[in-house]
């Protein structure tokens, strides 16, 4: 090897060392890429027991002054006090019932059957059915179908959590079907979500993930919190509050938190 392609080589393997040197002071010295999803803190305030096996989606009631429960073990409407207290039970019977929200423009309770990939809406009075609606998923798995429902009252339209296979949000109105379908990739699997209409946030439970996700209208993650457990399946936010209800299909409870940051 010649004097010049020495020299060239030992500069290239000095530059090589030291650069290794610099990217090993940085993780050192704690100058690493922050996570992806920015990390928020929730308290515990309460968690209470309610008389709804299985519950597998939350939604606020007229006026945020109830709560409706639907369960996919009897596969019934509940509505309860917001601490859980269950007043009633409507009349109706579902197939793998797994979202729930409250339509105010029109006093309607809408549905969701898993399975069926189908949007049912209900009398919020006595339950009864009014119309029922086909909405099509990226995957045909039975069990990974529709999960979280919520009505945006900005758009006037439904917000559909398909579980996984593949994890996507898809927005519906009865008026033009399904406006958009948005593939979802930050978390294991997706089992609720919730409209935040008035700052225009979006919060998505995932169960197998443990968090609660808060995302803009695109479902890009805003920030993440960590939850004590898996199998949270229903959430809604008192936005005025900053109190988090979830309910957890496995031990049957509701829980409330607050969001510290």
């Amino acid at each position: 090897m010649s004097g010049g392609k020495i020299i060239q080589s030992v500069f290239i393997f000095v530059s090589v060392v030291f650069i290794m040197g610099i990217e090993s002071c940085k993780k050192d010295d704690g100058n690493e890429v922050p996570p992806t999803n920015p990390a928020g803190k929730l308290e515990l305030i309460t968690e209470t027991e309610i008389n709804v096996s299985e519950p597998s989606g939350l939604a606020f009631g007229p006026n945020n002054e109830t709560l409706l429960v639907v369960s996919d073990n009897t596969n019934k409407v509940y509505e309860t006090d917001l601490d859980g207290t269950v007043r009633r039970e409507l009349d109706y019977a579902g197939n793998d019932l797994e979202g729930i929200t409250f339509n105010p423009d029109d006093g309607t309770v809408a549905v969701a059957e898993e399975r069926k990939r189908q949007l049912v809406i209900l009398s919020y009075s006595d339950g009864a059915e009014k119309e029922r609606f086909e909405i099509a998923t990226g995957g045909n798995t039975e069990n990974k179908g529709l999960e979280g429902l919520s009505f945006n009252t900005n758009n006037r339209a439904y917000y559909l959590m398909n579980e996984d296979l593949p994890g996507e949000m898809i927005i519906w109105s009865s008026s033009y079907g399904i406006i958009s379908s948005t593939k979802l990739n930050f978390a294991a699997d997706y089992s609720g979500i919730f409209v935040d209409a008035r700052n225009a946030y979006l919060y998505i439970i995932s169960d197998e993930s443990q968090s609660l996700y808060k995302c803009d209208y695109n479902a890009t993650v805003i920030k993440e919190y960590p939850l004590p457990l898996t199998k949270f399946e229903g959430v809604v936010i008192d936005t005025e509050k900053q109190l988090v209800y979830l309910v957890n299909d496995k031990t049957a409870k509701l829980y409330i938190f607050k969001i510290l940051n």
